[in-house]
């Protein structure tokens, strides 16, 4: 029982999405109720899709732009724009010490 826990599941989503105590909970002891380590799963994996849905939100204009080789039709404004409210954002995150995800 020790090596599976112990396993290539465990050195994903240890650093990833849950702490060591509650993948234990969840995977070793079997306790899939465990509602303070469900709160963690939900959270950070609900965190790291939304990350991931940003960041793929983009590709079919960008494969689109590299396809035509040609960036014409895209209004530089928007695109500045845009840069301008990520960045705020952004920095808004930093100053005050938000996850990224």
């Amino acid at each position: 029982m020790a090596a599976e826990a112990d396993g290539p599941l465990k050195r994903l989503l240890v650093p990833i999405l849950l702490p060591e105590k509650c993948y234990d909970q969840l995977f070793v002891q079997w306790d899939l109720l465990h509602v303070p380590c469900l709160k963690i799963l939900l959270s950070k994996g609900l965190g790291l899709g939304i990350v991931a849905g940003s960041l793929l939100v983009k590709l079919p204009q960008v494969f689109k732009i590299l396809g035509a080789k040609s960036a014409e039709g895209l209004s530089l404004q928007s695109v500045m724009l845009e840069l301008v409210a990520l960045t705020g954002t952004m920095v808004y995150s930093i100053t005050n010490n938000f996850p990224f995800r």
